[in-house]
């Protein structure tokens, strides 16, 4: 009987440690165009770039945001959300991106699942400014 609730415990304990191990994407925001102050926008309305050439409109390219997680239990989606976050957070109405960065080999897969946060991929875009499709975002983020 002790030896069954003691493996139970561990279990638990185990368990616990790889829930907070997933607990999450860390993101840095860098501003690169200090002299423009933006309201702040929504998630919903930022448009996503691929790459300079597909940006419609002239625009202000006003903050460099990085999101990074724990490559076995964050998502691509779960990146850039927090990347399209970060942009409406500095008034942006999009995001030009860079291809998610995966580090992934088995030994840092399985330290990672250990709790040794050694298993990342990273996102990265830059946050811009379209005044000629200040329309469109207001009546996504409705303001």
């Amino acid at each position: 009987m002790i030896a069954t609730n003691t493996i139970k415990g561990i279990t638990l304990a185990f368990a616990l440690a790889v829930g907070s191990a997933c607990a999450g994407v860390r993101k840095k925001t860098t501003d690169v165009n200090p002299s423009m102050d933006r309201a702040p926008t929504c998630a919903a309305a930022i448009a996503v770039y691929n790459n300079r050439a597909d940006v419609p409109y002239d625009y202000y390219e006003l903050a460099w945001i990085e999101a990074q997680g724990n490559s076995v239990w964050t998502t691509d989606n779960q990146l850039q959300q927090q990347i399209r976050n970060g942009a409406a957070k500095v008034g942006a109405s999009a995001v030009i991106v860079n291809p998610v960065e995966q580090n992934k080999t088995t030994v840092k897969i399985l330290g990672e699942v250990i709790g040794t946060k050694s298993a990342t991929q990273k996102a990265s875009a830059l946050a811009i400014y379209m005044p000629r499709d200040r329309a469109r975002v207001r009546t996504v983020c409705g303001n």
